[in-house]
């Protein structure tokens, strides 16, 4: 598992971490977010011990990153947003190569290369220059030499950086895989991309935690209340107003006529006919309803909620949504 204990980091008078705490449990894929500045960057470096904190603990998979240094960078995979490949070595020479770095037994090398290989789909590159990869095969690449050695933690940091696509979804496929065979911090902007990977997600703002769960566990924080998309011929945004436990309602303008109506309502709003209300009231006002329908709020919305609210002022457009 990763622990996170208390850190702080500064530089001079600038706090880039401030008592940050949170624990990753073993054999999950976590997502790592935060806007620009949070402080990601500076955690996972502080992680992998390329810098020390000021204070606090930092523990992988048992042992202490500051007093045990050697013995916690054993345990880790890291592959970093760069990527940076040696563009005159092939996959396989790479591979190798990542193995005598690690310590990999030479009778264990060859097995260890294979089994990386199958698993991240590089056999038909096996023998290519990395220089000569695609973006997708050159991240299959360097996750590869992240996994070589079986570290029982994984850092990937930015993974889907660049890919298309389709790429993208069958990089995510690959990343959940790792679930249960090691433990994976996945530090990324892009919330689809975390969603459809995560099982567990930590925002960071301002070098401090702001929230800690799963998807469905920030959803439930961060949301006000309940929201109800409807479609309607007509509406009078006043009288939905009116509505005792309404908290919020936006209209907009369809191209076939009809109006799309956003409305949030009290959190126990549903079991005390808010709906209903709605219904009755765009009837009453000859409104014809052609959809009325529950939704989950985007996640972006959420985490830009929680930001604002726990983490202060700051900028959040770095938090990408889903691609529309």
């Amino acid at each position: 598992m990763i622990i996170v204990d208390h850190v702080h980091k500064s530089y001079g008078a600038f706090k880039a971490v401030s008592d940050l705490s949170f624990s990753v449990p073993a054999g999950s894929v976590c997502g790592f977010l935060g806007p620009n500045g949070a402080g990601k960057t500076t955690t996972i470096r502080m992680l992998a011990g390329a810098i020390q904190p000021n204070a606090g603990r930092l523990v992988l998979a048992g042992k202490d990153v500051r007093t045990d240094s050697r013995s916690s960078r054993g345990q880790l995979g890291y592959l970093p947003e760069s990527n940076p490949l040696p563009s005159e070595l092939t996959v396989r020479e790479y591979l190798k190569f990542r193995c005598e770095l690690w310590g990999v037994e030479r009778p264990k090398r060859r097995a260890a290369i294979d089994r990386v290989v199958d698993r991240c789909g590089l056999a038909e590159v096996r023998n290519k220059l990395l220089g000569s990869l695609s973006r997708g095969f050159r991240q299959r690449a360097g996750l590869a030499a992240a996994l070589v050695a079986s570290p029982a933690v994984v850092i990937l940091d930015e993974p889907g950086t660049g890919l298309d696509p389709t790429t993208a979804m069958s990089f995510r496929t690959l990343v959940r895989s790792l679930r249960g065979e090691h433990t994976v911090l996945f530090s990324s902007h892009n919330l689809a991309e975390v969603e459809a990977t995560c099982d567990h997600l930590v925002l960071i703002a301002r070098g401090k935690l702001v929230a800690d769960g799963s998807a469905i566990d920030l959803r439930r924080i961060g949301a006000v209340g309940v929201r109800f998309e409807i479609e309607s011929t007509h509406c009078d945004p006043v009288a939905l107003w009116q509505i005792v436990g309404v908290l919020g309602v936006q209209t907009q303008s369809m191209q076939d006529g009809w109006t799309r109506i956003s409305v949030e309502i009290e959190p126990n709003g549903e079991s005390i006919g808010i709906p209903t209300a709605l219904g009755e009231s765009l009837h009453s006002a000859g409104g014809i309803i052609r959809r009325f329908e529950r939704v989950n709020p985007a996640l972006e919305e959420i985490f830009q909620r929680l930001v604002r609210e726990r983490g202060g002022d700051v900028s959040i457009e770095r938090i990408e949504g889903p691609s529309q």
